[in-house]
């Protein structure tokens, strides 16, 4: 009984062995004769020297153009033959022998041998590689980001006192962000799934980090995924493009909710610079002015519109409306990524006729947001934004 577990004992420590051998090692199986007597092997250079007729064949183990070994390899040979101290091994399978016609080659016109290479692999050091798989590529200001961090040994070796971290900007989680693992084997990995949440205010930059550090932390690896949200609400806004001093110049802003749920929005806006706005020409405000408060059902589109004038020739920048939106708990502070030009002509007579009732353009609508400062709901909200944006 004895005898028998020390045999099973034994033939798992060299079949463990040989898979850990055979994992160190490249391999590779090749024919040589005088007419292809070269072959490069991981920075070796094997040449045929000679065959023997006899199912034998010598070969020179070059590195570097110099000549570093000598070996002789035998048909179905065994064993392997190692050169340069044990870092590269050869073994014959099949070399010409002219007392076996069946084999490979013919002698002595055009001999063969077909040997195996092995050459030993230069192990890297541990290497740790991150990534972070998000659940989703846009979310809204009220869903979960699911992120699943991982934490990979890519090199060859284990690596040991693995410090492993994670942060987040404009997101709050109640996971443990912060783990260490004493060894990742090569080509082992950790893995870590954590939730996160939006923070009230909603931030410009929405990203969740990644750190780690290993061997005593000799070494540092860093990543980062950015987080794409939808803003609460988009806003667009178009304006009679060009005309002369004596038009009436018309503009629109649109808003739409992209939420399942009501937004509350105070939207903002002013004139360009030399231009005045026409009495009661601005749709839904009895107070005359460029600000609106108004809740905008899912899904719903809600626009409004004033009409200005200007008495003098120029290119003008068509001012960006700002936005206070409130979802819930959530404030976005919105305003539009881009802005616009209109080019007022001095007024002249043949031109005139032409250029009045000028269609308005729809502008693109805008996908990112801008932080402006807080405002306090009530009384003074118009009188903020108004100081804000002017």
């Amino acid at each position: 009984m004895r005898t028998a577990l020390a045999l099973i004992l034994f033939l798992m420590i060299i079949s463990n062995s040989n898979a850990i051998s055979d994992h160190e090692w490249d391999e590779t199986t090749c024919i040589l004769s005088y007419s292809n007597p070269v072959i490069i092997k991981d920075g070796y250079t094997l040449t045929v020297v000679d065959f023997d007729g006899y199912g034998k064949v010598h070969i020179n183990i070059s590195r570097d153009s110099e000549v570093i070994d000598s070996v002789a390899l035998k048909n179905n040979e065994a064993n392997w033959v190692s050169a340069d101290n044990g870092n590269i091994k050869l073994k014959g399978l099949s070399i010409t022998d002219q007392e076996k016609l069946s084999g490979i080659g013919n002698w002595p016109d055009d001999p063969k041998a077909e040997i195996i290479i092995k050459t030993k692999r230069e192990q890297t050091l541990s290497r740790i590689s991150i990534e972070i798989d998000v659940d989703d590529e846009e979310y809204i200001s009220d869903e979960i980001v699911t992120a699943k961090v991982i934490v990979k040994n890519v090199g060859e070796i284990d690596a040991n006192d693995v410090h492993f971290s994670v942060s987040a900007g404009g997101l709050h989680t109640n996971d443990e962000l912060e783990y260490v693992f004493s060894k990742i084997e090569d080509g082992a990995s950790r893995s870590k799934t954590l939730k996160f949440g939006f923070n009230r205010v909603l931030s410009e930059n929405l990203s969740i980090y990644a750190n780690a550090t290993w061997d005593e932390e000799q070494y540092n690896i860093s990543t980062s995924e950015q987080i794409d949200i939808k803003p609460l609400v988009s806003i667009t806004k178009s304006m009679t493009p060009f005309g002369n001093q004596t038009e009436t110049y018309f503009t629109s802003i649109g808003v739409v909710n992209n939420q399942a749920h009501t937004v509350h929005v105070i939207l903002a806006d002013v004139l360009p610079m030399g231009f005045t706005l026409i009495n009661d020409s601005v749709t839904d405000n009895d107070n005359n002015n460029l600000v609106w408060e108004f809740d905008i059902e899912p899904d719903g589109t809600i626009s409004f519109s004033y009409e200005s004038v200007t008495s003098r020739p120029a290119v003008y920048r068509v001012p960006r409306p700002h936005a206070k939106c409130i979802s819930g708990e959530k404030i976005e502070y919105i305003t539009l990524e881009y802005s616009t030009f209109i080019t007022i002509h001095e007024s002249r007579p043949d031109h005139d006729e032409h250029r009045r009732n000028t269609v308005v353009t729809p502008a693109a609508t805008p996908t990112a947001t801008q932080s402006i400062p807080r405002i306090k709901l009530g009384v003074t909200i118009i009188a903020a934004l108004l100081l804000i944006i002017i």
